[in-house]
């Protein structure tokens, strides 16, 4: 594993504060947390899905930040393969002028095909004597593809075109429709200081752990306190391209139960004393690939046991951070693993 002494030393010169995707990648491969946040060298992630989601997310909490978080363009968005490749072009080249036909262009666009192994099968026509790299250009070199790489070469926001704005529109204007979801989200971000019910969207917290050396931290996507009926209510939107009967099984494979302790925490943690005597109860929003809801709530039971497991995985966390150790998961560092 490649290792860089002076990128360590930076990264421990300041406390660290774990979120929920940072001590996930921490569980599964340490390696790739010590590239992503020691090396500072991580990778963007440009799938569909996860744009979708997260254009959900700004479109029901955060409706005014649209043209803020996201661009949208008047083309189609590429296919993610394609977004990648241009992201790897704009990587290769310093060429100011941003024509995706510029003839400048054609031998780091070919070089970026060949690293994503795109369009490699293509050979040579002897037909019309259109060549395989030609081929390869021509996918590349499209007026869709040229609003794309405008874009990409004048902001950082992500890019999404009409035809997924009003899908995930759509999606929205379901849940906002759904009778459980309208109680949930029901005066989203409170103003008044005397409402007794305050409720908070994409808020981040943090907080300070007890005898660990570092923080945790995280954006969550909602939560209300009410003084009058002394609840705390904490929702995370889960869009999914499953169904909601395998969501349940989505919990454990993306560690979703490992959020879901972190928020509740959090929460806890950033209450007022008389706050915190209140009852505490977390609940998933899911829409799936058909459109479908429902609000999944985690018993007090189910959430004290993945407390516990939070707090296992927190001191599996503390091993790779105070020994500087990124080579394997914890499991296989501390123990010999037999089949």
């Amino acid at each position: 594993m490649y290792t860089d002494l002076a990128k360590e030393k930076e990264f421990y010169s300041k406390k660290f504060s774990f979120s929920y995707s940072s001590l996930s990648k921490l569980l599964y491969a340490p390696s790739l947390f010590y590239k992503d946040y020691i090396l500072l060298n991580r990778e963007e992630k440009l799938g569909k899905h996860l744009i979708e989601g997260k254009l959900i997310h700004c479109l029901l909490f955060e409706p005014k930040q649209l043209t803020s978080k996201f661009n949208i363009v008047p083309g189609k968005v590429p296919p993610d393969s394609v977004k990648s490749v241009l992201n790897l072009l704009k990587d290769l080249t310093k060429e100011k002028d941003i024509r995706i036909n510029n003839p400048e262009l054609k031998t780091a666009i070919l070089s970026a095909l060949k690293t994503a192994d795109l369009y490699q099968a293509f050979v040579d026509d002897k037909k019309t004597g259109e060549t395989g790299n030609q081929k390869r250009l021509n996918k590349i070199q499209t007026d869709d593809n040229q609003v794309y790489w405008e874009f990409i070469n004048n902001s950082s926001v992500d890019v999404v075109d009409n035809e997924m704005l009003e899908r995930c529109k759509a999606q929205v204007e379901i849940l906002k429709d759904h009778k459980d979801v309208q109680e949930l989200f029901e005066n989203i971000q409170t103003d008044f200081p005397l409402d007794p019910v305050q409720s908070y969207a994409e808020k981040l917290l943090t907080t300070a752990l007890e005898n660990k050396p570092f923080d945790i931290k995280g954006i969550l996507d909602y939560y209300k306190v009410n003084s009058e009926t002394k609840s705390v209510v904490i929702c995370d939107l889960k869009t999914t391209s499953s169904t909601i009967t395998q969501f349940a099984e989505s919990v454990e494979r993306y560690n979703y139960w490992l959020q879901a302790a972190m928020y509740y925490k959090l929460v806890l943690s950033n209450l007022t004393s008389e706050e915190q005597t209140y009852n505490i109860v977390f609940k998933f929003v899911v829409i799936d690939k058909y459109n479908q809801v429902y609000v999944f709530s985690v018993s007090d039971e189910t959430m004290m046991q993945w407390g516990e497991r939070l707090l296992d995985t927190l001191n599996q966390a503390e091993y790779h951070y105070i020994n500087k150790d990124y080579s394997l998961p914890f499991h296989y560092l501390t123990n010999i693993i037999t089949l």
